[in-house]
């Protein structure tokens, strides 16, 4: 046995290796968020939660259809204007089952309105829930006024005028976000 291979049982060489690597990220500077009080904004490319325009839908359900796992439900009823005789699709049901969806945006470029009515862009990645079903299924409703989803200042939907308020009271970074959906001026 030769006296490096006695030394190396001897001395645990690997250990200090070791233990320098650790040292040396001991010292460097934290890469660490304190979460609630400090958020990161994800990139400009980012698919956060849906938003939705019921005023811009025309009920073509083209974003239904190119949902490669068919987590968007729609109904429609025919109404019928008593002044012009004219008939109109008219939605009853716009479902989407958020828990299944993989945001891989196909709803926002199948529709063929302009701005889409349908999109992905809300910044939003705060979804966690207690209950399942009561936080990650959005109707109409939710999809419209964005309730329970929290977006970042200054983000605008592809219609101007409606960025939802910030959670942390802050004010919005542009001139076109000082308005949240029901029209009132941002705190």
């Amino acid at each position: 046995m030769r006296l490096t291979d006695f030394l190396s049982r001897l001395i645990p060489v690997d250990l200090f290796k070791g233990l320098a690597v650790t040292g040396g990220y001991l010292l460097k500077r934290k890469e660490t968020v304190q979460y609630p009080e400090k958020r990161l904004e994800p990139t400009d490319r980012f698919r956060g939660m849906f938003g939705y325009d019921s005023e811009r839908c025309i009920d073509c359900a083209l974003c239904a259809k190119a949902c490669p796992i068919e987590i968007i439900y729609l109904a429609d009823k025919v109404e019928i204007n008593p002044e012009t005789k004219k008939k109109k699709k008219v939605i009853t049901r716009y479902d989407i089952d958020v828990k299944r969806c993989m945001f891989c945006g196909l709803c926002e470029e199948a529709c063929p309105t302009e701005p889409p009515s349908i999109w992905l862009t809300s910044k939003t990645y705060e979804g966690a829930v207690y209950e399942r079903n009561d936080g990650l299924y959005f109707d109409k409703r939710r999809l419209f006024s964005w309730q329970g989803v929290q977006a970042f200042p200054g983000v605008l939907s592809p219609a101007e005028g409606q960025d939802p308020k910030d959670p942390m009271g802050r004010k919005p970074k542009t001139e076109a976000a000082a308005t949240d959906v029901s029209g009132e001026p941002a705190p």
